[in-house]
């Protein structure tokens, strides 16, 4: 009976070991850390850690938000490393004036399962290659709201969100910051950056201007309905089958689809589209292409106004439709008995 249970201590600790190999493999990633549009943040302590003790900072100079939600900067550094267990980090929101910490677990088990499967994507020549994802990013937007992501060049997965407080930094740890680090607590620079055009463009501020923080909007971001992309071409016009659909989606996430995706036979469960960038083929040799870039309030309220009170079964089907001529594209959202066409602030063909 002793030896059947050293036996079996025996084989547990062999199987922790290869566990926590396996758990501690590494790969090469950046850090990077986002910010919505409007609404700049500056990292002032912390990043990305490991239980066994590795740590990234993501420490850097002001995210100004400026390419959206989502989109990763301020990286600092690319190398082989463990992936993060725990995100710890104290930021400033420059528009609310005020820090915010965030100390939490991270779902190292998704990131692992992504950057160890990668994904495929389309060469210029329509050769289906494989890559791996190298981004981990950080998004702080109003409220303490912080979402992570897993990027590659044509892929990017949320991973989780997460809920920052806000804290006040003691005045004897900014007495005893260098001069230079003291920049980040002065009102007038704060003033400063939010007037800046280089960190937030004019329209934006004007456009903000006497309206209040949108509390919650990065939340309704991240709903995800039912729903298929439909295209829609006259003659023998068709998608190009040697390019990918390109779709960012309003929380963040972006993903390319492959010619042989349509046209989908079911819905996929995702959250609203932002952009869809495609080509397609009018003759032999004879090639567009373009995209919409829709316009936020219009297609949040469509998808709002098509699931709402909608059964568990009702789908919608977003349908992109380009005339003769493939100079422009009219869209409309389809479903539940309803359609709503969804204008556009940017539309090209090319």
């Amino acid at each position: 009976m002793k030896k059947i249970v050293v036996l079996f201590i025996l084989i547990a600790n062999i199987i922790s070991c290869q566990n926590k190999k396996v758990m501690e493999q590494e790969f090469e990633w950046e850090e990077k850390k986002a910010a919505p549009l409007g609404y700049p943040v500056e990292v002032y302590r912390g990043g990305f850690s490991t239980n066994a003790g590795y740590f990234r900072s993501l420490v850097s100079s002001i995210t100004t938000g400026k390419h959206g939600w989502g989109y990763g900067g301020g990286g600092m550094s690319s190398h082989k490393a463990p992936i993060p267990d725990r995100l710890h980090t104290i930021w400033f929101s420059y528009a609310e004036g005020c820090f915010y910490e965030v100390d939490t677990e991270i779902d190292k088990l998704k990131m692992l399962a992504l950057f160890r499967e990668g994904y495929d994507w389309l060469d210029a020549n329509g050769n289906i290659r494989h890559k791996v994802y190298d981004e981990i990013i950080a998004g702080f937007a109003p409220g303490g709201v912080v979402v992570v992501w897993v990027a590659g060049s044509t892929q990017q997965v949320e991973i989780g969100r997460y809920q920052g407080r806000k804290i006040i930094i003691p005045q004897e740890e900014i007495d005893a910051l260098p001069q230079e680090d003291k920049l980040l607590f002065d009102k007038e620079n704060q003033k400063e950056v939010m007037e800046d055009n280089s960190v937030i463009p004019q329209e934006v501020i004007e456009a903000n201007k006497n309206k209040p923080i949108p509390f919650g909007l990065w939340d309704t971001y991240r709903k995800k309905y039912p729903w298929r992309l439909v295209f829609k071409f006259r003659g023998e016009t068709k998608l190009y089958s040697n390019e990918t659909v390109t779709m960012k989606l309003i929380n963040g996430e972006r993903l390319d689809l492959f010619y042989n995706s349509f046209p989908m036979n079911t819905p996929f469960y995702q959250a609203i589209p932002k952009e869809v960038l495609f080509s397609w083929e009018v003759s032999e040799g004879t090639f567009y292409g373009g995209g919409c870039e829709f316009e936020e309030e219009a297609i949040l309220s469509a998808f709002e106004k098509i699931f709402r009170d909608a059964e568990e079964d009702v789908t919608a089907d977003l349908v992109i439709s380009v005339n003769q001529a493939n100079t422009y594209m009219v869209v409309r959202l389809i479903g539940n008995g309803k359609e709503i066409v969804i204008p556009t602030t940017k539309v090209e063909a090319y």
